[in-house]
């Protein structure tokens, strides 16, 4: 079996996604400023994206984890052809599983709340969410350890790599910073809040659209395949 995919297609796909998903979120956001009452719209939860283990968080996990599997199959090549930098896409490969694992489950609130317990930083104001510190530095190492790659890599693919890790990254860390601030000043359940974390998520999404593009036009002009077989068993 082989599997043939259509950058073009694929991204106009999840870019009709996330539009649905964004009117579903902002219809419901508007009928709750309307009421006011959460009690009588437990709806929203499935629709709203500050809300973990519903639609918007399950398309996340699922767009983040087919970058997981593009990247997989890059290294796969990569290490079998003994290329340069197989090992940074690999690192890729195993980190993007581990983000999609991550929107999953929101690990990084766990890990917040580890901060939390601990007292490693004062958990108020722009820090409010804590898990930003652990991520913040891992984000700082991991730019620094793949500069290299990034500047190896064709200049239209560094491009859109870079954008989108602006674009995830500034969505994921650097709205959450003001997010976190009103959400301390102020609570969670505020029209800035939610403009807030609208804007974050949407910044994620587009993020992970603009990558996911640039793995499939990568893999393309640098002619990888991938077979998928399955073999029936005999006798």
């Amino acid at each position: 079996m082989e599997l043939s995919l259509n950058p073009r297609r694929v991204i106009a796909i999840m870019l009709i996604i996330i539009v649905v998903l964004a009117i579903l979120h902002i219809s419901q956001l508007v009928i709750f400023f309307q009421v006011g009452d959460p009690d009588k719209f437990d709806f929203i939860e499935m629709v709203d994206f500050d809300y973990e283990a519903n639609l918007p968080s399950f398309y996340s996990s699922a767009a983040i984890l087919f970058c997981a599997a593009l990247l997989w199959v890059i290294s796969g090549y990569k290490r079998k052809e003994r290329l340069p930098f197989r090992y940074h896409w690999l690192g890729l490969a195993i980190i993007f599983s581990l983000l999609g694992l991550d929107e999953a489950i929101a690990l990084h609130e766990t890990i917040g709340d580890l901060v939390e317990d601990y007292e490693l930083v004062d958990a108020q104001g722009y820090l409010y969410f804590a898990w930003v510190v652990p991520y913040g530095i891992a984000v700082t190492l991991f730019v620094l350890s793949y500069l290299r790659f990034v500047l190896a890599l064709p200049r239209n693919t560094g491009l859109l790599f870079v954008c989108s890790g602006v674009l995830f990254v500034g969505g994921a860390m650097g709205i959450e910073l003001f997010s976190a601030n009103e959400a301390d000043l102020n609570g969670t359940e505020t029209i800035l809040y939610s403009a807030l974390y609208t804007a974050e998520e949407l910044c994620e999404m587009l993020g992970i659209v603009i990558f996911c593009y640039a793995l499939m036009r990568y893999i393309e002009n640098e002619k990888i395949q991938f077979v998928c077989r399955i073999d029936s068993d005999k006798g």
